[in-house]
């Protein structure tokens, strides 16, 4: 697959406490490297409205494209994804990536 900065993908993988998880996942792709991608996880805001007065997660505003409903990124969850993992995910929105500004804040806060 040819990932690139700022696309959604969807998947199933390990969470970073090494639990698996039940259901695909959000995520978003912060950074690519030949044998691995980094991604953060990403949350739709419905119900979880309290969860954006954490320091760690941070709401998208201008989430459309990749992703279609309101969410937030989980600053402090970036994972590594080995590319013998990448058959498992999709890529959104036809590959659209998040709004360029939104990423560069992303990425200055990222939680390493």
């Amino acid at each position: 697959m040819n990932f690139q900065v700022g696309q959604g993908i969807l998947g199933k993988t390990r969470f970073k406490d090494g639990v698996m998880a039940k259901y695909k996942r959000t995520f978003l792709v912060v950074s690519v490297q030949s044998d691995y991608i980094e991604v953060l996880n990403v949350s739709s805001t419905a119900g979880k409205e309290t969860k954006l007065l954490f320091p760690y997660n941070m709401e998208l505003k201008l989430y459309n494209p990749p992703f279609l409903k309101p969410c937030f990124v989980k600053l402090d969850s970036l994972m590594k994804l080995h590319k013998s993992e990448w058959k498992k995910f999709s890529i959104l929105n036809k590959g659209n990536k998040l709004d360029e500004s939104e990423m560069k804040k992303i990425l200055s806060k990222i939680l390493r």
